[in-house]
């Protein structure tokens, strides 16, 4: 059964992509102890080594597949709980308890790289990573932004569904009323829709930004200026999805000036065709010393998230179980993500 109905389309069958940079882990979620987490259907062990370097390793013993994840870490590299065979933090044998001599044997090591709040992983063919691919954090300047890092997420369905719902911002009067309590009038604004290449920006413009107040500081006061509120999206990768919410006000002379708000990223990394990893976090030019705030806040959006979580299960159940002959419609808010997933299925051929 196709969930959606067009063969030009992405969907949650569509196979999954390797040769790009996913999110591994928060930082904070690697360190001296061994974890275990599954990325496109790989089983991998993640840990720190003795100078606080990431480390990712495929989760088997070369001998007979014991998981690393359930051995012991030790000095210079993990030894396998089941046999005694040891590996260095590159992957190599470099112990076997029972013989002096050790086969050349070793086991996938994979690439990371640190970057601000987050690890990333090439799946993909070594010789094709490239740093420079890494999706731009130009919003880590420590001076004139703040950070609220969320924690990690677990969705129990596709991340096509998540990109979708990601470039769906009609959703969010509903889904959320009682979160980021946007008014209904948000789903009448026109959408704008700009792909580039193999990436899509979207999003929403009103007039009038009293409406959109309580997802802002409450101190935010901008007197008697014309301030616009634009919102929306920037589909970048398969693992990278990139929300905001901008303030532009109007001085006298009707100049726009620097615009205040906020940037959400959304990092998407597939367990398996049907379920997937899900990392995020805002940033705003706005309130930057306000703890209290940005605790709020942090709270606020896991809530909405989660909302969306229990969303995509429910889809994901219905297309795994229901048997229904069906056919989607189509409405005109559903733009950004049919660009979207026109872009995946173009990737994937």
């Amino acid at each position: 059964m196709k969930p959606y109905c067009n063969d030009d389309l992405a969907d949650i069958n569509t196979p999954l992509l390797y040769n790009y940079w996913y999110v591994a882990a928060l930082a904070t979620e690697i360190t001296r102890e061994l974890t275990e987490r599954t990325i496109l259907n790989r089983s991998l062990v993640m840990y720190r080594d003795e100078n606080e370097n990431v480390v990712i390793l495929q989760n088997r013993c070369a001998h007979r597949s014991f998981p690393l994840a359930s051995s012991n870490l030790e000095g210079g590299g993990i030894r396998c709980r089941y046999h005694g065979i040891k590996y260095d933090h590159n992957g190599n044998i470099t112990d076997v308890p029972c013989q002096d001599k050790y086969p050349k044997t070793k086991i996938k090591k994979y690439t990371t790289k640190e970057t601000g709040p987050v690890v990333w992983i090439w799946m993909g063919e070594n010789e094709k990573a490239n740093e420079e691919e890494i999706p731009e954090l130009e919003i880590h300047d420590m001076d004139k932004w703040t950070h609220v890092v969320g924690q990690y997420n677990y969705m129990e369905g596709s991340y096509m569904l998540l990109h979708e719902n990601l470039c769906d911002l009609s959703h969010l009067p509903f889904l959320h009323e009682n979160t980021f309590k946007f008014p209904k009038e948000y789903t009448s604004a026109p959408i704008t829709v700009e792909q580039t290449d193999d990436q899509v920006v979207f999003y929403r413009q009103m007039e009038d930004w009293n409406l959109l107040k309580p997802f802002f500081h409450p101190g935010l006061d901008f007197g008697n200026k014309q301030v616009v509120y634009k919102s929306g999206g920037h589909y970048m990768t398969p693992a990278t999805n990139k929300g905001y919410g901008l303030l532009y006000p109007h001085d006298e002379n009707g100049d726009v000036e620097e615009p205040t708000g906020h940037y959400v990223n959304h990092y998407l990394t597939p367990e398996s065709e049907n379920r997937c990893h899900y990392f995020w976090y805002v940033a705003r030019n706005y309130a930057l010393d306000d703890q209290d705030y940005s605790k709020k806040q942090g709270e606020m959006v896991q809530k909405g998230f989660d909302e969306d979580r229990e969303a995509i299960k429910l889809l994901q159940d219905v297309f795994e179980h229901d048997q229904h002959d069906y056919k989607e419609i189509g409405i005109k808010a559903d733009k950004p993500g049919v660009v979207m997933r026109k872009i995946i299925k173009g990737l994937v051929k």
